[in-house]
């Protein structure tokens, strides 16, 4: 009697400690949930096990669900409007698991390489200019910036259930430091401007390429079967295996859009960029459970930088391929970086502009904000006529600068020679640039910022950089 007495206890003891809820690591104390949302909640029980869950915001209502055979559950959770009243959930199949100091707003997902992993502290010998200020002041931040950084894993074509590590952080000088410079500029500017909590995920791993970020099925819909296997043999990292270990455990994380910073490692696919970053998105946005394209998407044009060469053009070539995503992607915008490149340094320190400019896009699109113009300049149309060229720019209807006169840099301007020489420029309307050249009496062709490294000084009223763009087609003349 005493043996079985002994059995039976030892089974309850091993009945209770399997009972306890497990969640994915981005669940968890300190997160912010989407507002105005049906929240997906997941995670892991006893097999075939009840589930009930309550919330701090509805402690009238109880949500039920049932763990499956081999122990999986998930659940919605309707949440309020944003506020910064700290939240709880409880969540029991028996044994009582509390999640505490949740904040309810907006969760945005960050992902690309290292210039979106640079965390506020900079990286070894390449600072974040004024990192310094935002470190000490990170305090401040606690009730409004939360962020969950996904470690770094790989899995080749095989989704992965959970993150291999994470938690959720409060703003504090100890964890601004260590968080993304952008996605945290990002937050900074958005919470400033709508006063509410924001939340940030970001999946990032330095020198990768988008392909790594998408799944097999989706290379296959715009990829031909030359091309995959030629990209399993230009990086260590191979294709899916970011998406497979990164982005699928995160992918049931209720969310209000995308940010992405990538496009360096990829720069010899200037004939094919867009369309792999177009099917990306629709891949992300159908994971999320969007099929209206409602969550936004949006990116940061590469910087400036030396690359094989100053003088060369591969990276205005790339440039025209994330300009062209703009059509291809449906409800996105991109941040120009013209203006903050530097030369010797692929890492631009001006990461607070990087996420402002983020911001700003997103307060007009998304937020529907007024008073100010976060799209770059580009060319809408030109005329070359008596020896210069007159470059008509959008997205800058009150004008452009620099003002009065002072000579717009970053020009280059050619003849039927197609040999490009430095240009005169100024603003000459509102909306128009005109060049010209003394050693060109005939020009057929003009280019603005239209090297690996020529950063020029057009800007819209608002500071926002334009684009490098040009009116030839010679992708062999440099």
């Amino acid at each position: 009697m005493k043996r079985l007495i002994l059995l039976i206890f030892a089974v309850c003891l091993s009945v209770g400690a399997s009972a306890k809820v497990e969640l994915p690591k981005v669940l968890g104390s300190n997160m912010v949930l989407q507002q105005n949302s049906m929240a997906n909640l997941w995670g892991k029980a006893t097999p075939n096990s009840k589930i009930t869950i309550t919330v701090s915001w509805n402690k009238l209502r109880k949500i039920q669900t049932s763990a499956d055979g081999e122990g999986r559950w998930s659940a919605k959770v309707d949440t309020p409007a944003a506020t910064f009243e700290p939240q709880t959930i409880t969540i029991s199949d028996g044994e009582v698991l509390k999640l505490s100091n949740i904040l309810i707003g907006d969760v945005w997902v960050c992902s690309g390489q290292s210039n979106m992993e640079m965390p506020v502290k900079g990286f070894g010998r390449q600072p974040v200019e004024n990192s310094m200020d935002y470190i000490l002041s990170a305090a401040k931040e606690a009730n409004r910036i939360r962020m969950f950084t996904v470690k770094r894993a790989r899995s080749y074509n095989e989704d992965k259930e959970d993150c291999e590590g994470g938690e959720w952080f409060c703003a504090s000088p100890q964890s601004v430091a260590n968080m993304s410079a952008t996605a945290y500029f990002f937050a900074y500017n958005l919470a400033s401007a709508i006063n509410i909590p924001i939340g940030i995920i970001t999946t990032n791993w330095g020198g990768t390429r988008v392909e790594s970020w998408m799944p097999m099925s989706a290379l296959e819909d715009v990829l031909t079967k030359e091309q995959i296997e030629h990209k399993h043999t230009v990086h260590s990292i191979k294709p899916t295996e970011l998406y497979c270990a990164m982005i699928a455990p995160i992918r049931n994380y209720t969310a209000k859009g995308f940010l992405w910073y990538q496009g360096c490692s990829n720069l010899d696919d200037n004939d094919h960029y867009d369309t792999m970053m177009a099917r990306m998105v629709q891949q992300w946005r159908e994971d999320w459970g969007d099929t209206q394209n409602a969550m936004p998407f949006y990116y940061v044009m590469i910087a400036p930088y030396i690359y094989k060469g100053s003088n060369e053009i591969a990276y205005p070539l790339f440039v025209e391929n994330q300009v062209r995503a703009l059509s291809k992607i449906p409800n996105c915008g991109m941040a120009a970086t013209t203006d903050i490149g530097e030369e010797r340094c692929i890492h631009p320190a001006k990461k607070f502009e990087v996420g402002q400019r983020l911001a700003a896009l997103a307060l007009a699109q998304t937020y529907g904000q007024q008073g100010f113009e976060p799209k770059a300049p580009q060319m809408a149309a030109y005329e070359i006529k008596d020896g210069k060229a007159k470059i008509k720019m959008s997205n800058c209807d009150m004008g452009l600068s620099p003002w009065y006169g002072e000579p717009v840099t970053g020009f280059e301007i050619a003849g039927e020679d197609k040999v490009f020489h430095k240009a005169e420029a100024t603003i000459s309307a509102q909306q128009e640039v005109t060049v010209w050249s003394d050693k060109v009496a005939q020009p057929v062709a003009v280019r603005y910022s239209f090297r690996n490294f020529a950063p020029g000084n057009l800007k819209n009223l608002f500071g926002v950089p334009a684009v490098p763009f040009r009116t030839d087609d010679w992708n062999d003349v440099k």
